[in-house]
């Protein structure tokens, strides 16, 4: 009496499981990112600064640009400077009114972190801290992102089918291990 091999059908569902993990695998590390600024975003400060600084989640590789524009045009004193996760750039005195600082900077782990930070200068109403965190709490929401959500069935699915075709394999070779020949 003979019996197919299940070889081929578990070959084929550890192969499935294995691609499901690649698939669907753990997010890669993060990339670098704007930390803090000074101005912040949304800032409303009675004078313009003499310095805006950028702090990064990690060092600096190279500056490529970072310009703050206002009413009158640029204010931006100089080059910028890179000092480990922090970026500088001084600043002439400007008008009061509305701002934009723009920044393009090469991160340490060699991706490009660019974005802009919007301020006023001059007599504003200044949001507070509790406005703030009401802002971002309505405008942020709570559930996970789609790719999350299914990475969190698709992974340990996947582990599971290739755990079962692992055990299966053990199985059928004990068992043709113990069948004479």
């Amino acid at each position: 009496m003979s019996t197919a091999s299940p070889r081929p059908a578990l070959a084929g569902l550890a192969l499935l499981a294995l691609l499901a993990l690649v698939a669907w695998g753990p997010p890669a590390a993060a990339h670098e990112e704007l930390l803090s600024s000074d101005p912040s975003e949304s800032g409303v400060l009675e004078t313009l600064p003499s310095r805006a600084v950028l702090t990064f989640t990690g060092a600096v590789a190279e500056v490529h640009a970072v310009t703050v524009t206002g009413p009158d045009g640029s204010v931006a004193n100089g080059e910028a400077t890179a000092v480990g996760a922090e970026v500088r750039q001084n600043l002439w005195a400007g008008p009061d009114g509305d701002y934009t600082l723009t920044y393009d900077v090469l991160s340490s782990d060699g991706h490009e972190i660019a974005g802009e930070i919007r301020f006023e200068v001059g007599e504003g109403t200044p949001v507070t801290g509790d406005e703030e965190a009401a802002a971002r709490a309505s405008s942020s929401s709570s559930d996970p992102a789609p790719d999350d959500a299914l990475r969190g069935v698709v992974v340990p699915a996947a582990v599971v089918l290739l755990s079962g075709a692992a055990a299966l394999v053990i199985r059928q070779r004990r068992r043709e291990a113990r069948e004479p020949a």
